[in-house]
């Protein structure tokens, strides 16, 4: 009589494709219920990120790159020794492979559906930003982006003045620097929101910046950690409002339009020249895009009047990423907007646009009061 015996690796495997499955299935029947979505973010997604990330902030590194990268050696691993159980046991192919498809499928599955569960859901739970709070997304007038577009404009050529500069106008600073100065970064802003306030966490510089330029990313959430990480391989102009960009998706603003509203306000927020012209620039940016779609001749009105810095800054920066477009850019965005749709973002990488209408309704009115 054959005893055959379960291994711990299979049993584990197993156990993380029905955990993955179960997820799935939940999101699948609760998913139109934004009322269910709101608290299985909060409860479940928020809680497991801010306890996980706090495990994480002991060390300085990204704990989610190290397992991107193990995840990595993993698969080479398991590719490797797929070929070799073939080699010695080729009477066995067909055993071997249905174990291994059924254990690729069960990671797969783990991954989907824990992305699912700490991720995903958020984007069925509604907007951040609404009434109840003090501000919401409305149709912006035709007078009023051209008026905050070049409030940000002024703003940004100010600012541009009192950041430190190398000889050739490039800015001075320390990438990994400011990266200290952003423990607190929230602090006010979430005084006015107070759905902002979360424990504070210190965004994680990354090592795989290069690649991840190449990918056309500045940075990412990784909810399996959670941690905010930054592409400091990007440039440097917009370094401080990506980390607060990212640091708001970790605080539960999930749609990308708001999380850029969000960075922009905690920038502006501060004292600090630095992070108060990146959130200037990034909001600019936003800004006068739009505008060039509603009122081209505002917008060149208000493009000449920038101060050279600041055109400077801009250039480079549409420089740093056309050099890095490639056919590998285009398919990681593709990837990445397929993420978002799949989980009812239909509007995919165009919402980093969509924060137009906060910032407006926000700063539009200082400059009509």
């Amino acid at each position: 009589m054959h005893h055959h015996k379960v291994s711990f690796g299979k049993i584990a495997i197993w156990s993380m494709g029905g955990l993955g499955l179960l997820s799935i299935v939940l999101y699948q029947v609760f998913y139109q219920n934004q009322g269910v979505m709101q608290k299985w973010l909060h409860y479940i997604a928020l809680s497991w990120g801010r306890s996980i990330s706090f495990l994480c902030g002991v060390v300085p590194f990204s704990v989610a790159e190290l397992c991107w990268t193990g995840a990595i050696v993993a698969a080479i691993i398991w590719v490797v020794r797929f070929c070799i159980l073939l080699y010695k046991r080729p009477t066995h192919w067909k055993k071997e492979s249905c174990f291994r498809l059924l254990s690729f499928l069960c990671v797969g599955l783990f991954i989907w559906g824990s992305y699912t569960g700490l991720w995903g859901i958020g984007y069925r739970s509604g907007a951040f930003y609404t009434e109840e709070i003090g501000l919401s997304s409305h149709p912006i007038s035709v007078e009023q982006l051209p008026q905050v577009t070049k409030l940000f404009a002024e703003k940004a050529g100010e600012y541009a003045l009192q950041v430190p500069r190398q000889k050739d106008g490039s800015l001075a600073i320390s990438a990994k620097e400011l990266f200290s100065q952003t423990d607190h970064l929230y602090d006010n802003i979430q005084q006015e929101f107070p759905t902002l306030q979360g424990p504070v966490r210190r965004a994680k510089p990354m090592f795989y910046g290069p690649i991840m330029s190449r990918m056309g990313f500045t940075g990412f959430y990784f909810p399996f950690t959670g941690e905010a990480n930054v592409n400091i391989h990007s440039p440097l102009s917009l370094i401080p409002a990506t980390i607060a960009h990212e640091l708001a998706h970790q605080r539960g603003v999930v749609f990308e339009d708001e999380a850029n509203f969000t960075a922009i306000a905690a920038c502006l927020s501060q004292s600090d020249p630095v992070f108060l012209y990146s959130g200037y620039l990034m909001g600019y940016i936003h800004l006068s895009n739009a505008l060039l779609k509603a009122d081209s001749s505002a917008w060149g009105n208000i493009s000449d009047s920038l101060h050279p810095f600041v055109r400077k800054d801009l250039e480079d920066n549409n420089a740093f990423w056309e050099k890095y477009q490639s056919p590998i850019t285009t398919a990681a965005e593709g990837i990445y907007e397929g993420f978002l749709q799949s989980h009812g973002e239909n509007r995919g990488l165009q919402s980093y646009g969509a924060c137009v209408n906060l910032l407006v309704a926000y700063y539009g009115k200082d400059i009509n009061a």
